[in-house]
């Protein structure tokens, strides 16, 4: 293939992606085509946290990745170094605020003019993701916003994501738990609506601490809040949502002083749409704030699977 020096048609095709998973191909795609039969390991940091450790994007022509941590020293030792020469390798760092965010190892020698269009080509993919994350954070909270929530579920339930897992403890199942601010009216009518988006703030921050990186948090809507995250079984979910739900219970908010979070969670196993789901959850979290408020409800404990299938169209809230 003719590659123009400074890549310009892949750098467009790059900018043009309009979601994480079609920029995920696309980058892979551009390597393929850069770099064909070279082994290759690319890791980043999924949610562009700077608290997240790397994950593995794409591996081609290698049986097994390069010591990652080994890669991650380096990169830290040679911290103005975008371009890491090693003996048989090169190490293209992607860095933010000083934080490794991302490394593409290059499993043999390249020409340097080569090396730099990649280099170039892998930032144009990392301001792109930026932009999209951007797109689909809540202006107040720094969440996710309700928008994006339908499309993580269908990622999630199809099996599209993105990572390759290389670690495992035992099998996890992803989870959907929807969070609701108990009496939140009250905060708003008796100290003001400046007081109540500080206290969403506040929530908004409890949760995102509380939480793994690789989770996914959301302003569902109002004081209410959204969370995909990953457990082994029921009976962990609930220990973890509790924990979270303790937390908040203890934190003192400015003015407010003490306030609750009501919980319902579900499992996400043979969803057929993202309704079926929220409703589950809607309706575990319902049952939770009709019986005394402040605790968290498995859907499961409810026992009507069945009817709650049947009834999708229901408003609760």
């Amino acid at each position: 293939m003719d590659i123009s020096p400074c890549g310009h048609e892949f750098s467009i095709s790059l900018q043009q992606m309009r979601s994480e998973n079609d920029l995920y191909k696309r980058i892979a795609y551009v390597l393929c085509e850069l770099l064909p039969d070279i082994p290759i390991a690319m890791y980043l940091a999924p949610s562009l946290s700077e608290k997240e450790t790397l994950k593995l994007l794409t591996l081609s022509s290698v049986a097994q990745p390069p010591d990652l941590q080994y890669l991650i020293a380096r990169a830290e030792t040679l911290k103005n170094q975008q371009i890491l020469h090693g003996d048989n390798h090169y190490c293209i760092v992607l860095r933010k605020n000083r934080s490794i965010m991302g490394l593409l190892w290059i499993g043999e020698k390249i020409p340097m003019s080569r090396c730099y269009l990649v280099g170039h080509l892998i930032n144009v993919f990392y301001h792109q993701l930026n932009t999209l994350a951007l797109s689909r954070i809540d202006p107040l909270t720094q969440l996710l916003n309700r928008q994006t929530f339908d499309d993580k579920v269908i990622e999630i339930t199809t099996g599209d994501g993105f990572i390759v897992e290389r670690e495992q403890q035992g099998i996890r199942h992803w989870y959907l738990a929807l969070f609701d601010i108990d009496h939140f009216k009250v905060v708003n009518d008796n100290f003001g609506h400046v007081i109540g988006d500080e206290v969403l703030l506040l929530v908004a921050q409890q949760l995102k601490d509380n939480f793994r990186a690789e989770d996914f948090v959301f302003r569902y809507g109002g004081e209410e809040f959204a969370v995909l995250f990953q457990s082994h079984d029921g009976d962990e979910a609930n220990r973890l949502l509790n924990r979270v739900r303790s937390v908040v219970a203890e934190f003192n908010f400015p003015q407010v002083n003490h306030l609750t979070i009501s919980i319902g969670f579900t499992l996400l196993d043979d969803i057929c749409q993202v309704s079926e789901l929220v409703h589950e959850a809607d309706l575990a979290l319902y049952h939770a704030k009709k019986h005394g408020r402040n605790r968290v409800i498995d859907f499961e404990e409810l026992g009507i699977a069945g009817q709650a299938k049947a009834e999708t169209d229901i408003e609760l809230f």
